[in-house]
C-alpha cells in the first residue's frame, strides 16, 4: 500500500513552527542566562529575537505555502503567521514562569536592577540632571516589578498578541504567492 502524504493543516504548521520557535527563544535565554543575565534586558538581545523570529516565522509561512502545492493567500499567510508567533510565545510566558518561580526565584529582582541601571545609564548618556534621574527610574522600577509577576507575564502576552497580528502582516509578505492569473 502506497502511503500519501498528508498536507499539514494550517492550525497543525503554525502549532509545529510555533513550538520550534519558542525552542530558539528559549534557548537564546537560557544561553544568556548562562552566559550574563543582564543581557536579557539589554536593546541588542530584544533586537537580536526580533530579526531571528521574524526569518523563523517567515521561513515558516513559505514552508507551509510549498507543502499546500506553491500558492498562499495573503491572508492564510497571516494566519499561519500569527498561529506561530502565538504558540512561540506561548512557550516563552511559560518558560519564563519556570524560570522566574521556580528555577531561579531571584532572577526577577536582578533583572529589574539590570534594566534600571541600563535606564540610568541612557539617562545620564542625554544629560539629564542627577534629580530627574532618580526620580524617573523609581518610578520606572514599580512598572517593571510588575512585569516579573505572573499577572504582568499574563499581560505582557496578551499585548504581545497585538504585537504579532502587526508582525505577522511584515511575515505574511513573504510567504503569500498568488496563482497566475491565466490570459485569454
Amino acid at each position: 500500500m502506497e502511503q500519501e502524504e498528508k498536507t499539514p493543516t494550517l492550525l497543525n504548521h503554525g502549532l509545529k513552527w510555533g513550538v520550534i520557535c519558542g525552542a530558539i527563544s528559549i534557548f537564546l535565554v537560557v544561553m544568556l542566562y548562562v552566559i550574563d543575565y543582564t543581557m536579557m534586558v539589554q536593546i541588542k538581545f530584544l533586537l537580536i529575537s526580533l530579526v531571528i523570529s521574524l526569518t523563523a516565522v517567515s521561513y515558516a509561512g513559505v514552508e507551509y505555502r510549498k507543502s499546500v502545492g506553491g500558492f498562499l493567500s495573503y491572508g492564510k499567510a497571516w494566519q499561519v503567521s500569527f498561529v506561530t508567533f502565538a504558540v512561540s510565545g506561548l512557550c516563552y510566558t511559560f518558560f519564563s514562569m519556570l524560570l522566574y518561580f521556580v528555577i531561579d526565584t531571584e532572577l526577577p529582582s536582578k533583572l529589574v536592577d539590570a534594566s534600571m541601571e541600563n535606564q540610568r545609564v541612557m539617562m545620564e548618556s542625554f544629560g539629564a540632571p542627577a534629580d530627574t534621574i532618580d526620580t524617573e527610574v523609581e518610578k520606572a522600577r514599580g512598572r517593571t516589578e510588575n512585569q516579573f509577576t505572573v499577572s504582568g507575564l499574563g499581560m505582557g502576552f496578551g499585548i504581545s498578541l497585538i504585537i504579532y497580528a502587526i508582525l505577522s502582516t511584515i511575515t505574511a509578505i513573504f510567504a503569500k504567492k498568488s496563482q497566475p492569473v491565466e490570459q485569454m
